[in-house]
């Protein structure tokens, strides 16, 4: 018999400069924290940048899923990109390393995962792709610096993919704030959700693994609530389909 389900949640740190943007990511990563728990799950939320090594090895020892949330700019030495770059932000690259080696231990033994903006990002450098470190339709994806909230904009997800079975429809309404994308596609994945307006990769999965991912922020408060339960009922289903959850 399964017992609960167990979730690792990762934030890029646990504390930040003050300001905005700090609050904005505490904000994020309450949220998410606390519709999983609303469906069920037993969670352990974390900051990757300040926790010991200890603290994320065992914490991911013990989940039975992961997900790993937005935040900073990805460190472009970790795809080999220009250092320097349009709108270029702080970068925390221990943050990033560790976050990468968690994608890869959740490959190397099939535990699901879910990646969300920044997180979808390092999913795909984890898979050998690179990034977009400034999109030329940056001011379509997030609101001017200075100003609080998200960009709304829409989002076609692909028929028959992962993503199409755990959200509410082919077409979206998101909640996005982002200025990089997914450039070349890291090998085994696929996208399967587009903006509308202009094509940016909005979604990416594994067929293979139980991989998903997102670009936009189905966690944020002003989202469409079905969004974030959709992905994280997909991932107890693979959880159950597999019989792995920890009694």
């Amino acid at each position: 018999m399964l017992g609960q389900m167990k979730l690792l949640v990762i934030a890029p740190a646990s504390r930040y400069e003050p300001g905005h943007f700090g609050e904005l990511l505490v904000t994020l990563a309450d949220r998410a924290v606390a519709v999983a728990g609303e469906e069920g799950w037993q969670t352990t939320l974390i900051g990757m940048q300040d926790c010991g090594d200890h603290v994320w090895h065992a914490a991911l020892a013990a989940a039975d899923a992961v997900v790993l949330l937005g935040g900073h700019d990805v460190d472009p030495r970790v795809y080999k990109g220009r250092h320097e770059y349009p709108g270029s932000g702080d970068h925390l690259a221990t943050a990033d390393r560790r976050s990468i080696a968690v994608v890869q231990a959740c490959l190397a033994d099939r535990r699901p995962l879910l990646g969300i903006c920044r997180g979808m990002q390092l999913i795909n450098v984890a898979y050998g792709g690179d990034l977009s470190p400034h999109l030329p339709t940056a001011t379509t994806h997030r609101l001017p610096a200075g100003q609080r909230g998200m960009r709304e904009h829409l989002v076609d997800v692909a028929a028959e993919s992962r993503l199409a079975a755990a959200l509410p429809g082919p077409r979206l309404t998101v909640r996005s704030s982002h200025h990089q994308g997914v450039g070349r596609l890291g090998e085994g994945l696929r996208a399967t959700a587009w903006a509308t307006h202009d094509g940016v990769i909005e979604g990416i999965e594994d067929p293979d693994r139980p991989v998903v991912a997102v670009q936009w922020h189905p966690e944020d408060e002003g989202a469409e609530p079905d969004q974030l339960v959709g992905l994280l009922r997909w991932l107890a289903a693979h959880i159950r389909q597999a019989g792995r959850a920890a009694s």
